[in-house]
């Protein structure tokens, strides 16, 4: 039996055709319009939204995406900038400065299987699309999938990843496994300046990972496998190099799943 798709909440139609295609097991987000940014951490007083180093702000699109940004060190800016492709989401331009951003944060319970993703449960994946400005400008440009958990400042802390890491151009696959040493394979595949790419990390229902650019496996790949349990939320990962890597204009992210939201399983547990 075909499973049924149901469009969710918020989209638009124009005429009897939807203006943009969102199924219950496929979101598909397009960064057309500034999000609104707004404080997330702060219970007692919220706090102003100016970049500060470590202040968690939530952004929130019009078509349903939501994020959650931390500056991994103090920033002037306090938005993604607009542009007539997307948002740019390169943030302050100086050495060592960056950012993280993730659909779901630890400390809140999420939407199982919208923004965050136990592993066994179903499969799973995410692709970003997104252009450089100057690739030489990036010490860490990751997208993929990350263990729900508190930020870190350094990339490498994590305590589970897989991801796609542009570094200086060069595109690279990345994991760590239960705290260990980040493992690097050079994919062989290159992204020069000002080129937009589309990467996608997916996600077997065993926990087994795979990638793909531009629809494409890579020339190189490399074996890895999340823990069976182990919670993980889309995510992007930024640190500017010397260089600088000028704007970072996200276009589309599409996240999907073999079945789609979970949250109404929660009433039969």
């Amino acid at each position: 039996m075909a499973q049924a798709k149901h469009v969710l909440y918020g989209q638009e139609k124009a005429g009897e055709a939807l203006s943009q295609v969102v199924y219950d097991n496929e979101q598909i987000y397009r960064f057309s319009t500034p999000p609104t940014v707004t404080d997330y951490e702060h219970i007692t007083g919220a706090q102003a939204i100016d970049g500060t180093a470590g202040d968690t702000t939530l952004h929130s699109y019009a078509d349903g995406l939501e994020m959650t940004l931390y500056p991994i060190v103090a920033q002037d800016n306090d938005r993604p900038t607009p542009s007539t492709s997307g948002m740019d989401y390169s943030y302050e331009q100086d050495d060592d400065d960056g950012i993280e951003l993730r659909m779901s944060d630890n400390t809140v319970k999420g939407r199982e299987g919208v923004d965050r993703f136990t592993v066994g449960k179903q499969a799973f994946e995410a692709e970003l699309t997104f252009s450089i400005a100057d690739v030489s400008g990036t010490d860490d440009c990751a997208f993929g999938f990350a263990k729900v958990e508190a930020h870190t400042a350094a990339i490498d802390n994590r305590d589970e990843m897989a991801v796609l890491n542009v570094i200086s151009g060069d595109i690279k696959i990345e994991t760590v496994l239960n705290n260990g040493t980040t493992s690097t394979t050079d994919t062989t595949d290159n992204w020069a300046d000002t080129e937009t790419h589309a990467l996608k990390v997916l996600v077997a229902k065993d926990g087994a990972v795979t990638y793909k650019i531009d629809g494409a496996a890579p020339s190189t790949t490399a074996t890895f496998s999340f823990d069976i349990g182990e919670v993980v939320t889309p995510s992007f990962y930024l640190l500017q190099a010397s260089d600088l890597a000028g704007a970072i204009v996200f276009q589309k992210l599409v996240v999907k799943s073999t079945s789609g939201s979970l949250e109404a399983a929660e009433d039969l547990d």
